[in-house]
């Protein structure tokens, strides 16, 4: 099977078999084949798709795009080497390839090499080696190493008395003086493992908490300290930790060693749990504030991202939040740097008109009077500097917290009156929601002013309280023709959807009757779908969902199972 698609579509990569034995020493089984179809016959701009004609947990794991975020961020020298140790269906080879002048990958499975092989057909700075990485001889040394998931399997692949410690030595001989080896594995004492979830590689809740000793097998992870001291102890001189989130195979953000989360910045998180959620006993989610709040992030943190090397130029990035789960062409990464600048750039090539757009929204909410962080265009990239200003989201929440509600309802008066001033006012008539026909009657009382450009980004946490004055930034999409209503709208549902606690304080009714938001609260909601339908990849949000979350009813549920077995 496996020939005859490499026939048909004549890949450029070179597949290398001198190193491979014969046999596949590991397998997840027939899903393999069905992913080695999809790949075949399918553009990666279809896997979407086709992820939803066939949807289960190894499907969308091999084909979801959200697996590049664990390095897409990360500044690669565009013309370096990369040994890529364990591709195995190349989820994350093609955007190595994107990034690197030339990139050697080394797999196991011939099955799987055969998947990234047809994955990256297009790509001619790409040879695939078919192997155990402790059999091959390299004729060459690279400037990085990535070992994403596989380092835990050590036990297994490596034979002698010391696995992990020796399968790193070695690692560290390929690499160029300086050159540096990424590391990614799960925490042995991840919050999801404490919360009941099943261990990533045995499928037993609370495995890695028992050392491993209820399966037995030779898979191991470890805790913070501990990966530091394997990594050192192997010959590298420095390492630099990150903490992908929710983990490192599905990460939307990275926080590093020198940017932990802060205060309740953990409110865009969305756990998953597989294969399901029974064996929870604790709400992940609703911990991270004690945790963050008491300095123990680093410890509980689900996965890490190791940079090892003996050299001292480590941790440039400090922190990266990525949006893949838009349409291609929308998806961003904002990165944060340790020299103090924030990048924000594109994670496809079909992302440039989009990140121009962003500039010239900048400039033009600018020309109006309104006070924006400077933003320029360099490189593709766009640049600005970080300030150490207290964003307005932090501001409404410490008013929220001390039930202050004229100062609350002061800053959202702030924030209308930016919003009122951010664009000419037009005729009711032009209203986009009589044009999309969301409402056919015209009401101008219902909607109120009605602006030229709506930014619909002028939320409270996309603006710093700069001595009393408002500074926006991140300022991505516009609408034409909106209501000014609408944008405060979403500036509310933004702030109430995050924080549901200010609720109880400062109820969600009043300050939607306060500002006139209740008779068109509905007609916006219809709004706001219109707008990410036109932004947001709907069908692969949906196939993660069938795997996100967790509740609090669902775990007391769990307990009392725990509960009734023990009587």
């Amino acid at each position: 099977m496996y020939n005859e698609l490499a026939e048909k579509l004549n890949p450029k990569p070179i597949l290398n078999l001198k190193w491979y034995k014969g046999q596949d020493s590991y397998s997840d089984g027939p899903v393999e084949d069905t992913v080695i179809k999809l790949i075949a016959e399918n553009e990666p701009e279809k896997y979407t798709e086709a992820i939803a004609e066939h949807m289960n947990w190894a499907v969308y794991y091999y084909l979801t795009n959200l697996r590049k975020n664990i390095l897409n961020w990360y500044p690669f020298e565009k013309e370096s080497s990369v040994l890529e140790i364990g591709c195995g269906m190349g989820a994350i080879t093609n955007m190595l390839c994107d990034k690197c002048g030339d990139v050697t990958a080394v797999e196991l499975s011939k099955r799987r090499a055969t998947a990234t092989l047809l994955r990256c057909r297009e790509r001619d700075n790409l040879e695939i080696i078919v192997g155990n990485l402790n059999d091959i001889q390299f004729e060459k040394k690279f400037d990085y190493i990535t070992l994403i998931g596989v380092l835990e399997y050590q036990g297994a692949y490596t034979e002698t008395d010391n696995p992990f410690h020796d399968f790193l030595a070695e690692i560290k001989k390929l690499l160029k003086p300086n050159g540096k080896l990424l590391i990614a594995i799960e925490n042995k004492y991840g919050l999801k493992y404490w919360c009941g979830a099943r261990e990533d590689h045995t499928g037993v809740p609370f495995e890695g908490m028992n050392q491993y000793t209820v399966t037995n097998r030779k898979v191991r992870t470890f805790a913070r300290k501990e990966l530091e001291r394997l990594v050192k102890e192997s010959g590298f001189g420095n390492t630099f930790f990150y903490y992908p989130m929710p983990d490192y195979k599905l990460p939307t953000v990275v926080y590093s060693e020198q940017s932990l989360p802060e205060g309740e910045c953990m409110h865009n998180l969305e756990p998953y749990y597989v294969p399901d959620r029974n064996t929870l006993v604790a709400d992940e989610m609703g911990l991270y504030r004690d945790i963050i709040k008491n300095g123990v992030f680093e410890f509980f943190a689900n996965s890490f991202l190791v940079e090892c090397s003996d050299s001292e130029g480590l941790g440039a990035v400090t922190r990266a939040f990525l949006s893949a789960e838009r349409l291609e062409q929308y998806q961003m990464a904002t990165v944060f740097t340790k020299h103090g600048e924030v990048l924000k750039f594109p994670l496809s090539q079909q992302g440039a008109v989009h990140t121009k757009q962003i500039e010239k929204n900048s400039n033009a909410l600018r020309r109006m009077g309104r006070e924006v962080l400077p933003l320029r265009l360099r490189e593709g990239k766009l640049v600005s500097e970080f300030v150490p200003w207290k964003l307005l989201e932090d501001r409404i929440l410490d008013a929220a917290r001390r039930k202050d509600c004229t100062e609350f309802y002061q800053i959202l008066d702030r924030v209308y009156q930016e919003i009122l001033s951010s664009s000419e006012e037009i005729s009711a008539k032009e209203n986009i929601i009589y044009a999309v026909e969301i409402d056919k009657e015209i009401n101008p009382a219902k909607y109120g002013p009605i602006l030229r450009i709506g930014y619909l980004d002028m939320l409270l946490r996309n603006a710093f309280d700069m001595d009393g004055q408002i500074c926006w930034f991140d300022q991505e999409w516009i609408l034409e023709a909106v209501p000014a209503n609408f944008v405060l709208y979403r500036a509310v549902k933004v702030l109430y959807g995050s924080y549901k606690w200010i609720d109880k304080i400062i109820p969600l009714e009043e300050t939607v009757r306060k500002y006139n938001l209740y008779a068109a609260w509905e007609v916006y909601q219809s709004l706001e779908k219109v707008f990410l339908i036109s932004v947001v990849d709907i069908v692969h949000m949906e196939e993660g969902s069938v795997f996100r979350g967790g509740s609090k009813e669902a775990c007391l549920e769990n307990i009392k199972k725990i509960l009734n077995l023990q009587k």
